[in-house]
């Protein structure tokens, strides 16, 4: 029985347990000039296509149509304007630079009359003869290319040195001052150098989908960018839409068993189109893996170590691993790429771990779950058919007005005749526009009710003022706000959400529409006020 243990050990060890794969920048800025490997392998295959870079292999596993379809993979990583400063991509056989160097950027850039990504830039990727497929390329093509991208961003828009990053609005949105391991000049341990930091991120947010599967960031000390918002947003501040901040995908451990220190877990997720779960050893010391994938929708899947092949059941045994991290990633082919928060299960205490899964899978934050869950219970709301809540969608004004109606239980006076020009009787929504109108829940203009028009922040200020005013109680000062004078028409029920904590925001966004989501939190706060 040992010796058959140690047998699946030393196959584990061959097939898996070595360390993380590393990558380099090389700043030629700084170096006279880099090693041209090129000089020492013949040319076995150039392929130029419509990218404008240049492939390069000196790999006999490599020739020009997989050249051609490594172009491909590169253009489903999210680029832009930085694409053009690519000159070449060589792919070598072996490992010249060392045998944990997977790849290679070679950054260079002017320092006057301002900084500035210089063209003709290039990527080393190294083990052609080993690493054979484009989706065995996939990742580190997507880390390599996000050195070029975050170059490009941090040089020419930020007008940041390399060893000036530390200070850049991206370490600040990336809330690097948290750590003090972090590093901008390459004088401390390598998953704490900043530039590998961003390159990781790119992978994460901006990768492709073959370069997501079965990877997780190096750093497992620092949280994913996709739990920072401010990540993010430092994004849709430099490349505009359609990259919106989105929130985590939910992932949770539900239910376990374990026999002979194998574990089977369950695991809760959910995702809007197709996503893969991957996985790593808690200290980061082996390369991360691939366990599954799970469809669009509300998926509880287990994962059981007795059953997985011997390339996965390593992390499901508790004589091997101390702690496993989980995590899901959905690549998306416009905006970013979404993924869950890092579930650590650590085994020895692995009863902490379990989690209910929420009523509704795409709320996320403890405040919005619980009002979600609050209207929920008193059927002022419900989800979607696949059982979502869709925080995010804008508010329909009959919409509110049914959550309202639902909220204080109101009935259609007998005899309400509708005034309203703009709804009719045959209208699916006749009578809670009716009851919105006898009760005066929705003020209308020009004679109407305007059920399918999206309400604003200022009208839902105005409607939840006029509704609960033997709730809130009277401002006794006046709140000033950035965006809303107090000559506006809605200052005096927006002052008063504010007075009262139903809002806390400062600037308001009167003109802005009300998310479900939104409209959920105020009026939970209001009911708690009740």
């Amino acid at each position: 029985m040992q010796r058959m243990r140690f047998i699946w050990l030393s196959f584990i060890f061959l097939f898996f347990f070595h360390a993380p794969v590393h990558a380099h920048v090389v700043d030629l800025t700084k170096k006279a000039q880099a090693q041209a490997y090129e000089d020492y392998y013949p040319l076995i295959a150039r392929y130029k296509g419509t990218s404008g870079v240049t492939f390069e292999s000196y790999s006999v596993y490599w020739n020009t149509a997989k050249l051609a379809q490594l172009e491909q993979e590169l253009l489903k990583n999210k680029h832009g304007a930085e694409l053009s400063l690519l000159g070449s991509v060589k792919i070598f056989p072996d490992y010249p630079a060392g045998q944990n160097v997977l790849g290679q950027y070679f950054a260079q850039y002017q320092l006057s009359p301002k900084l500035a990504l210089l063209p003709n830039r290039y990527i080393y990727l190294y083990g052609g003869n080993e690493w054979t497929t484009v989706e065995e390329m996939a990742t580190t093509l997507a880390h390599e290319y996000g050195h070029h991208f975050t170059f490009y961003y941090l040089l020419n828009k930020e007008q940041r040195l390399p060893n000036e990053w530390l200070q850049s609005q991206y370490a600040a949105a990336r809330e690097l001052f948290r750590y003090p391991s972090v590093h901008a000049d390459g004088s401390g341990a390598y998953e704490w150098h900043m530039p590998e930091i961003l390159a990781e991120d790119y992978v994460q947010l901006f990768g492709s989908p073959s370069a997501l599967k079965g990877h997780m960031q190096m750093n497992v000390h620092l949280p994913t960018p996709f739990e920072l918002p401010t990540v993010q947003t430092y994004w849709k501040n430099q490349l505009g839409a359609p990259y919106e901040p989105t929130s985590t995908l939910p992932l949770l451990l539900t239910n376990y068993t374990v026999k002979n220190n194998v574990y089977a877990l369950k695991l809760y997720t959910y995702a809007d189109a197709t996503a893969y779960v991957n996985a790593q050893d808690g200290e980061g010391r082996y390369a991360s893996i691939y366990i599954g994938s799970v469809p669009k929708g509300v998926n509880e899947t287990v994962y059981d170590g007795m059953k997985l092949s011997s390339q996965v059941s390593w992390l499901f045994r508790a004589t091997f691993v101390d702690t496993a991290l989980f995590r899901v990633v959905q690549p998306t082919t416009k905006g970013f790429n979404r993924g869950s928060a890092t579930l650590r299960v650590s085994y020895g205490a692995i009863d902490t771990h379990l989690s209910t899964p929420p009523i509704f899978p795409d709320v996320v934050g403890e405040e919005l779950q619980e009002a979600a869950k609050l209207l929920s219970e008193r059927a002022i709301i419900s989800g979607f058919p696949d059982g979502t809540f869709r925080p995010n969608e804008r508010l329909l004004r009959r919409h509110a007005a049914l959550m309202l109606i639902r909220e204080l239980k109101l009935t259609l006076p007998e005899g309400y005749v509708i005034k309203a020009k703009d709804v009719k009787p045959t209208d699916p929504w006749y009578k809670e526009m009716a009851i919105a109108e006898a009760y005066g829940l929705l003020t209308g203009y020009n004679g109407k009710l305007h059920p399918n028009d999206y309400m604003t922040r200022a009208q839902m200020a105005a409607i939840l003022t006029r509704v609960y005013a033997d709730v809130y109680e009277q401002p006794t000062t006046n709140q000033l706000f950035f965006d809303v004078p107090s000559s506006h028409w809605a200052y005096g029920p927006i002052n008063t959400l504010f007075y009262n904590q139903i809002t806390i925001n400062n600037p308001y966004r009167p003109n802005d529409v009300v998310t479900r989501g939104q409209f959920a939190l105020f009026l939970k706060r209001t009911i708690d006020k009740k």
